[in-house]
């Protein structure tokens, strides 16, 4: 009797779980109510290795603020990339693949601190069945079990609330903001932190948990396509080009000096009315031109370099397609003109692969290097870059200066140039007041101000036989800190002016072939790195119907 009293209070119980159950999985659920929930429940599972990496570079105890925020930026990110992934008649297997995804990688980020970017994607399918499981440990098998597969079970059984179309668009858009302002409520007071994180510490972002597995797939399919519609030979440009046969027999032989600025905003130019005399020796140069109102084709080097030398105007540039399609030098090179690249910051970035290229990053070339080698060294054995051959020919030289690439601004030149301080002494901008790192960018660029000014003065020994010019154009700008911005590298359409306007500076002596009016007429009209290309062709004396139209800085005539 007592036995069966026993069994009927067990089922009475195990019927009032199941029941209970029944509730809770019968009842309809908003979706997005639930995509919060599963972002939360992301950030706190799959990034325990994330969390680890941050906290030993910014301690808890006195960064106490910034981990808040950054706890806050990871949800709303999470937040905002499920919110784009997630439709009602997907909702289910994609919430589903998100925490199975997350269990997965979240396991061998904490475990072995693997990094799920595009280069581990490919190697992951290229691994075969014995070495994955000799990954395998029961300890991943139980973590995929509770983290992953047992929320996936409870995903699939939940019921989702169908809402009416307008409706459903409407939350989507409200939630879509929301995230987007969280975002930017959690970036915004940071920002010189947060500028140092994301250029400093570029790895430690590679370890958040779903968003850089999901991030690897789309770059990975986004290459692979990219790759299928690559032509198997370079894209011509400017087939029709032809020489001016006056150039080539009555003239002096051409000589250009294109100096490829890093990371100068125009408003800091002493030549544009800056308040502080940031160019002094340009200032005294006679035949100098500074152009007001220029504007850069992007806000990172990466971007901006190639468009500067490509036949494509900023509209219509595409990143993708740069390196399989001819650029400004391989149509200079073609018709004769001997040109050469020196690089004394990351690379040219393509622009060079088909032109004489030298590396002045390291002593081997670099003959002026300390803490780092400086853009000074790129003029060494300057006589032998031009006077390669006999007779003389046409040369276009272009040196790619390190400037003022940040956040280290205290770095790019040497101690004598600290004209302003004090100076912020670290990449870490968050340490810093504003001034301070002001003053080390100011004095950066009183160190471009010397380099330019060796530019030209080695360039005046060459008057009298070639036809020569120096120009100067940076390759975008930099924010140092409005509206507690910095850096550089925001997209175009939102970033502020500081990352887009940039200087260009063109010493033009009087004896050369280039008309001083058409100069004059254009260094307070807006210009751009579209005119980069046209320009160049014009003072070599080349034509051609794929640039004719074109604006220019200024007019050769002859």
């Amino acid at each position: 009797m007592l036995h069966s009293q026993a069994l009927s209070a067990d089922s009475t119980q195990a019927h009032t779980k199941k029941s209970y159950l029944s509730k809770v999985f019968d009842r309809e659920i908003n979706l997005s109510f639930l995509i919060i929930i599963i972002a939360l429940y992301l950030v706190a599972t799959a990034n325990i290795g994330f969390f680890a990496q941050v906290l030993s570079i910014y301690p808890f105890s006195s960064n106490v603020g910034f981990i808040v925020s950054i706890t806050g930026l990871l949800f709303g990110l999470m937040w905002l990339v499920i919110q784009l992934l997630c439709y009602r008649p997907i909702a289910k297997p994609v919430l589903i693949a998100l925490v199975l995804i997350a269990a997965v990688c979240g396991y061998f980020t904490d475990a072995y601190g693997t990094i799920f970017d595009r280069s581990m994607l490919v190697n992951s399918l290229q691994t075969d069945q014995a070495e994955a499981m000799g990954l395998m440990a029961p300890s991943f098998f139980i973590r995929l079990l509770f983290l992953g597969v047992v929320p996936a079970v409870i995903i699939a059984k939940l019921r989702i609330k169908h809402a009416p179309l307008r409706r459903a668009i409407l939350q989507k858009a409200a939630t879509l903001i929301a995230a987007i302002a969280l975002v930017a409520v959690c970036l915004l007071p940071f920002g010189d932190q947060y500028a140092t994180f994301f250029r400093q510490h570029k790895m430690v972002r590679s370890y958040a948990n779903p968003i850089t597995p999901i991030y690897s797939v789309i770059k990975f399919g986004m290459d692979y396509t990219a790759e299928l519609r690559r032509p198997e030979t370079m894209i011509m440009h400017a087939t029709d080009a032809k020489r001016s046969t006056a150039n080539g027999r009555t003239a002096k032989p051409k000589l250009m000096v294109f100096v490829v600025g890093e990371t100068v905003r125009a408003d800091h130019i002493g030549l544009n009315g800056y308040q502080r005399d940031t160019m002094p020796l340009l200032a005294r140069q006679p035949d100098i031109y500074s152009f007001k109102n220029a504007s850069s084709c992007g806000t990172s080097t990466a971007y901006s370099v190639p468009c500067m030398f490509s036949y494509a105007n900023r509209s219509d540039y595409n990143p993708d397609e740069a390196d399989y399609n001819e650029n400004v030098l391989d149509t200079l090179n073609k018709q004769g003109v001997n040109v050469i690249w020196r690089d004394n910051n990351s690379s040219s970035k393509g622009v060079a692969d088909r032109v004489t290229f030298e590396d002045f990053k390291t002593s081997d070339l670099n003959p002026n290097c300390d803490d780092e080698c400086r853009d000074s060294g790129m003029l060494d054995g300057f006589d032998k870059l031009v006077k390669t051959e006999a007779p003389a020919k046409d040369t276009l030289i272009l040196l790619h200066q390190m400037g003022n690439h940040g956040p280290a601004y205290f770095k790019r030149y040497p101690k004598e140039f600290e004209e302003y301080q004090p100076v912020c002494m670290t990449n870490e901008l968050s340490k810093c007041d504003d001034q301070a790192v002001i003053n080390a960018y100011d004095n950066a660029i009183r160190y471009t101000d010397y380099f330019l000014n060796n530019v030209i003065d080695t360039l005046k020994d060459y008057q009298q036989e070639y036809d020569v010019v120096m120009v100067y154009v940076s390759d975008h700008g930099e924010s140092l800190g409005e509206n507690n911005i910095y850096l550089h590298g925001m997209p175009y359409a939102i970033a502020p002016a500081a990352q887009k306007q940039v200087p260009i500076i063109i010493w033009s002596p009087t004896d050369n072939s280039i008309d001083k009016n058409s100069l004059t007429d254009m260094i307070n009209q807006p210009v751009s790195h579209d005119f980069i290309t046209p320009t160049v062709l014009n003072f070599f004396g080349i034509t051609t119907d794929e640039v004719a139209a074109a604006p220019t800085f200024f007019k050769s005539t002859r």
